[in-house]
């Protein structure tokens, strides 16, 4: 992995643990690279020589649970300067031997023609899955003042509307929303810190 992409993976996947560490949710890095340490200063190359099966080589970021343990989440997370649908093919395989994962994308780009300067403008997550053989994506949509998730079929998703289809980290991580106050305060430090490779 080239250095830049490697700072800004630590970097993305370090503020997503201290957002979610900070709403009280344990934070397990469950990702090869973490697990192995020596991997991460390996090439590409090297690392496929050493041939490790699917499942190892894809394991998620993240390991999210509840204080209680009753709720456990697979995380993956993704920083792009351009994002696209593309983001989602590249994890399908990960999706494939998991079943579902949550997908945490940071854009550093997004489409923004209202001029919002939220969080999670530039930071987003949905439930990704792979449902007897479908590979699906949980989306949200607004009807009668009310937002509601729904699951759509990979193949059928439009780029143009799907960064904003997905869901405000506090709609997938309750207990964000359980103190939405100083979680929104705990995003924008983490979208300011990360100022630096946003644009």
């Amino acid at each position: 992995m080239e250095f830049e992409n490697r700072i800004k993976k630590e970097m993305t996947e370090g503020i997503v643990r201290a957002i979610l560490e900070d709403a009280g949710y344990r934070v397990i890095d469950s990702g090869i690279e973490r697990v192995i340490r020596e991997l991460s200063c390996m090439s590409g190359i090297d690392y496929l020589t050493l041939g490790y099966p699917d499942a190892m080589s894809h394991l998620p970021d993240f390991t999210v649970m509840d204080r209680e343990q009753t709720q456990k989440l697979l995380v993956e997370v993704k920083y792009r300067s351009q994002w696209g649908k593309e983001l989602f093919e590249e994890i399908r395989k990960q999706v494939e031997i998991f079943g579902e994962l949550v997908l945490v994308s940071i854009n550093a780009d997004p489409p923004n023609h209202k001029g919002y300067n939220v969080p999670s403008t530039y930071l987003r997550c949905c439930r990704v899955r792979c449902l007897n053989g479908v590979y699906e994506v949980q989306l949200k949509f607004e009807k009668d003042n009310k937002w509601s998730h729904y699951w759509r079929k990979f193949d059928d998703l439009h780029e143009e509307s799907l960064w904003w289809a997905m869901s405000p980290l506090e709609k997938v991580f309750g207990l964000l929303a359980n103190r939405e106050l100083d979680a929104q305060k705990s995003l924008k430090s983490a979208i300011q810190a990360l100022s630096g490779i946003l644009k």
